[in-house]
């Protein structure tokens, strides 16, 4: 019975940890067997390095507002260019749209003008990057095409496009509109 009591005993003593830690108002001491251990030192190293944390998150925060505006700026200054670009073409449908038409010769006249400015506005666009796709015959891609219909076509191969309702539109290799077409189903 004796031994039950020690083992009792022993259990109890390795539960309880043999550190004691012991503060004082003025200076803060963590007494171990055989060491005591200054924690003011400590607490100052673990003060400047919240501190050095602090500012280093400021300064990212203002970095990343920092960024988006310069973002906003750049994209400004991107689409800038090509209003700048398309004020001409404004001004151009402006003067055709005064122009009077009273016979059949002006009508003419004005029809190309009317495309002269269209491909003025055309270059306009391809200079800043617009390509245009979705041509009749052209073999069927869902990735670039909306296939609106699937309609039988003797001349144009099947799983090819054989008509066009709404052209598609790429921005420097990004894809802006899908071109809805009809597709053909052979014979």
């Amino acid at each position: 019975m004796n031994s039950v009591k020690n083992q009792e005993q022993k259990s109890e003593a390795r539960r309880k940890p043999e550190t004691s830690i012991k503060e004082n108002a003025d200076v803060k001491k963590v007494a171990a067997p055989n060491r005591t251990f200054d924690v003011n030192p400590l607490q100052e190293q673990l003060d400047a390095q919240k501190d050095k944390y602090m500012r280093l998150m400021a300064e990212f925060d203002n970095f990343k507002k920092r960024t988006a505006v310069e973002f906003a700026k750049t994209a400004g200054s991107a689409n800038k260019a090509l209003i700048h670009d398309l004020i001409e073409i404004r001004e151009a449908f402006e003067r055709a749209l005064d122009a009077k038409t009273e016979s059949e010769a002006n009508a003419n006249a004005f029809k190309d003008g009317v495309q002269l400015i269209f491909n003025k506005f055309d270059a306009v666009l391809t200079k800043h990057g617009l390509e245009s796709f979705g041509e009749v015959g052209e073999k069927f891609d869902p990735a670039l095409h909306d296939a609106m219909m699937k309609q039988p076509n003797a001349e144009i191969p099947e799983e090819h496009v054989s008509a066009i309702f709404e052209r598609g539109y790429k921005l420097k290799d990004g894809i802006i509109r899908h071109a809805k077409v009809a597709v053909s189903a052979g014979s």
